[in-house]
């Protein structure tokens, strides 16, 4: 058998090849490095952005995804977006967090260049935040209702408190059920229990409406569209949904 002998590479050539191989690692790492950069600073000027759109306390946390980002930066158009804003207050509640997913976020490539965006585009938003029982029990006694609510069994909520009636300071408990429209969450009394107590039907009757309370939520950053709520035992967790939002500041 004829020997099959290997060629080896002349020190030229295997430096020509090294050379080769440190210069592509030399470019990755610059373009790597860029394409951090690039979104770190474009997720600085979202946040700041979005405060100044909101008026939250807080600079909210932005987290744009993606295994590369600088072509959405040249497009002006990032796919996915997470964002984590907190202390957002809608009249006299306040909600500790909000957690969104933006999608098809329009940001023109020029007013990153200039750090300066003038509006950023949403195509859709998807947001879920928490109410606790206790900043809900300070939104009633802010407004003026000595109510106070608590967890209920099987998903409801218990509305304690006292309401004035006639005259009357009438003590009621009530099992209550929990419901969204647009940007509003209701909560409506399924049984009325005054204790000892007694009421005339008409009394009763108005009890009943005092005791279906709204609670307005039309100051959610990307959308005031509610689309659902649940109870436990730690409070109410929210939805909600926007399209074709546009952010100024």
């Amino acid at each position: 058998m004829a020997e099959v002998r290997r060629r080896r590479l002349s020190p030229a050539r295997r430096r020509f090849l090294l050379q080769v191989l440190g210069v592509i690692a030399a470019v990755g790492v610059l373009v790597w490095g860029a394409d951090t950069l690039a979104r770190i600073g474009a997720q600085s000027l979202l946040a700041r952005n979005i405060q100044d759109a909101t008026g939250v306390e807080v600079l909210p946390e932005v987290d744009a995804h993606g295994i590369f980002f600088l072509p959405q930066l040249i497009r002006g158009a990032y796919s996915d977006v997470h964002v984590t804003t907190l202390g957002i207050t809608s009249g006299p509640l306040r909600i500790n967090r909000v957690e969104s997913r933006l999608s098809d976020v329009r940001v023109p490539f020029h007013d990153v260049l200039v750090r300066d965006i003038r509006r950023v585009g949403l195509g859709r938003s998807v947001e879920n935040f928490d109410l606790t029982y206790q900043d809900l029990n300070a939104y009633f006694a802010a407004t003026g209702r000595r109510l106070k609510l608590a967890p209920g069994p099987n998903g409801t909520v218990k509305l304690t408190g006292v309401v004035e009636i006639a005259n009357q300071s009438v003590p009621v408990s009530a099992d209550a059920t929990l419901s969204v429209e647009d940007d509003v969450l209701r909560i409506s009394p399924e049984s009325l229990d005054m204790g000892s107590g007694s009421l005339q039907a008409a009394s009763r009757l108005l009890l009943g409406k005092r005791l279906r309370l709204i609670v307005p939520l039309g100051t959610l950053p990307f959308g005031h569209h509610l689309t659902g709520v649940r109870a436990d035992s730690e409070g109410l967790h929210l939805t909600a949904e926007g399209t074709g939002i546009i952010l100024r500041p």
